[in-house]
Formats: structure tokens, C-alpha cells, sequence
């Protein structure tokens, strides 16, 4: 029988977490967004909001949620990214109030 070349991994990003539920957003430039929602008690200390988890893949392709690590460096580029995209709408914003 012939072994199976090791998967890639996927990478996931916790979007929030509340009443002990995750929602986990798959990254990457796919045009369909994946989005899921699991027990936070199954990432265990990956269980943050913003964090970036490597999820490595079992034999038939399936995530292995608590063998995921946190990519801190990705988690920053994010946040960075994040930062710059606020910082460029507040230079859009005339200010006061909104009239309709």
C-alpha cells in the first residue's frame, strides 16, 4: 500500500468567540469564504480572538483542531494590515454628524 504524501496545512483565523463558541475564518485568497463554528473548549489555548491557527490535516484531509499553532508573526501582519485600513478611512471621514 502506498503512503500518502503529507498534506499542506490550512490556516484559520478565530473571528470571535462567545458562549464557548468559535468562529473560525479559513485564510487565504479563495473566492468563497469559509467560515465554521466550533467549540472554543476544542482549540484549547489557540482559543483567542485574532489568532492565526495552522491547522495541520489527518490521513483523509481533515482538520486536527488540537494539534493547531498559533502563527504569531501572521497574527501581527493582520493586525498591522488592520491598523492601515482604519488609519486611510479616518483621512475619509469629513467628521461630525451624518445628514440623510
Amino acid at each position: 500500500m502506498k503512503k500518502s504524501e503529507p498534506k499542506e496545512p490550512e490556516v484559520w483565523v478565530v473571528d470571535s468567540i462567545e458562549d464557548g463558541v468559535a468562529v473560525l475564518v479559513e485564510a487565504g485568497d479563495t473566492e468563497e469564504l469559509a467560515v465554521i463554528e466550533m467549540a472554543a473548549e476544542l482549540l484549547g489555548v489557540s482559543a483567542v480572538e485574532g489568532a492565526v491557527l495552522v491547522v495541520p490535516l489527518g490521513d483523509v484531509g481533515e482538520p486536527i483542531w488540537d494539534q493547531a499553532q498559533r502563527d504569531r508573526e501572521a497574527e501581527e501582519e493582520l493586525k498591522a494590515e488592520a491598523e492601515r485600513v482604519i488609519d486611510e478611512l479616518k483621512k475619509r471621514d469629513p467628521g461630525g454628524d451624518v445628514v440623510l
